[in-house]
Parts: structure tokens; sequence; C-alpha cells
């Protein structure tokens, strides 16, 4: 059986984490066909919006890498990483669709990385996000480091990272990092729910408002007005736009075609 499995349904990308039996830790092989599906549909008009969610009771415990193999690692750790997980975490923050996680259970490492690199996160009341690097000596990667300093602030972030802390669900949605708490036996259907919900909305505008918030990290205020506006011209000229005024006048609800 694969490491990750994938399908396609109703517009929505459904990646699924599988490798139970090691609690999802990330293979090689795993890693480098998320990259490739994600390069490949990311220009697919038939994805509108994809879903990244893991079978067994972990989410991701991260990189598979056992201990002689890390050390054997040291030498070129940085070039490996900047190949490796940041690949994956450049793509999935640049995708023109909505992204939602569906974490279950542990998370750790790139796995933390992948659920903080979604645009909404799903959470089961198992869910436990560790941010142990420093237990082994090791720094915060994939992107974790500016994920949560932007979110949570960054004592809250130094609080966990430098104790190698763990939080749960509660204070992932707390915190502002979930959007919602699900039961374990519901976090599947409620991310299909959610999904088909953005799946059917106004693609490119979500787009839009996706790069909208990423550059607001950067931009001072007078660039992202500027940007808005460019945004706005783009928005207001597409097809969906036209669609959903039509379905206001005729008090009707909107049927968007993503374009």
């Amino acid at each position: 059986m694969a490491d990750l499995l994938h399908e396609i349904n109703n517009h929505i990308l459904t990646l699924t984490l599988n490798r139970p039996d090691r609690l999802n830790a990330m293979s090689n092989e795993m890693r480098e066909e998320m990259l490739r599906l994600l390069t490949d549909q990311a220009t697919n008009p038939d994805v509108r919006a994809i879903v990244i969610r893991a079978n067994g009771r972990g989410f991701c415990t991260g990189a598979d890498v056992q201990p002689d193999q890390i050390l054997a690692r040291r030498a070129n750790i940085g070039e490996q990483v900047e190949s490796g997980i940041n690949q994956v975490i450049r793509k999935l923050t640049s995708l023109p669709v909505p992204v939602i996680a569906a974490v279950n259970g542990p998370a750790a490492g790139a796995g933390v990385s992948l659920a903080l690199a979604s645009d909404l996160m799903l959470v089961n009341r198992d869910a436990a996000f560790h941010v142990s690097f420093a237990r082994i000596g090791a720094v915060m990667d994939g992107g974790s480091s500016w994920f949560l300093s932007r979110t949570i602030g960054a004592r809250r972030t130094a609080a966990l990272a430098l104790t190698g802390g763990t939080f749960g669900a509660e204070e992932a949605l707390t915190w502002g990092l979930a959007h919602k708490v699900v039961d374990n036996d519901q976090l599947w259907a409620e991310a299909d729910k959610l999904a088909g919900q953005l799946a059917n909305g106004p693609t490119t505008a979500l787009g839009l408002i996706k790069k909208e918030i990423a550059m607001a990290a950067t931009l001072d205020l007078s660039a992202t007005l500027t940007l808005e506006a460019e945004s706005q011209q783009v928005a207001f000229n597409t097809a969906d736009f036209a669609e959903a005024i039509e379905a206001r006048q005729h008090k009707r609800p909107p049927v968007f075609r993503g374009h």
C-alpha cells in the first residue's frame, strides 16, 4: 500500500497519510509524492479545495529517520531540509485553492508544519502538537517558528519551543490555530463538509484572499491597500462575481464555477 493515498471527488483533492503503523511518520516516498501531487494539481481547474488527513491514531510524527541515520545526515542536513519539507510547505502555502488539515492525534516536527501550513485546521479531541525539537538539541524547521510566532505570538512560541512543550486541541482552538474541534469519529466528515463548502465557492476570489492574508505579514499598510485594489480588480471581473450579483438580484443562491 502506498505511503500517501489520493483521490479527487466533487472538486476536492484528498491526500491521506497512510503509514498508521508508524503514526504516519513522513517517509521520503510520502514527501515526494505529496510534492508531486500538489505540483500537478496546482493548475488543475477541477481541484478547488484540498484536504490533508491521516489514517490511524496519529496525524504525522515528523520525518521517519532512525537515530543512526540522523547522525549520518548531519553534514548536509540544511540542504536536505531545504530540498525536502521546505518545498512541500512552500507549495502548500502558494496554492491558489483552500487547504484544510484534519488533524487526528499526535503531530510533531513536519506533521506540525503540515497542519500549520493549511488555511483551515480541524482537530479531533485527541489532537496533540509536539514542539519538541529542543529535546534532541535541534531547532524548529518546516516553517513552524514562522507560523507559530505569527499566530500565537513570540513569547508563547518561545515557551513551547524552548521547553519542548506540547499543546492540545482546546489550546489550538483558543489560540486561533484551529478552526474547530470535533469528535474523533466526525473529523473526516467535518473536513469533507468544509471542503465541499469551499470547493463550491468563488475559487479565484478565495485564492486572491489567501494571497492578501499571506502578504499582509510582510507588506506595510500602503502596499497592502494597493494589493487589495489590484486583487479586487481581478475578482470583480470573474464570472463568479457576475453570477453572485445576478443571483442576489433574483433572490437565489449563486452557483459558482470557480472562475
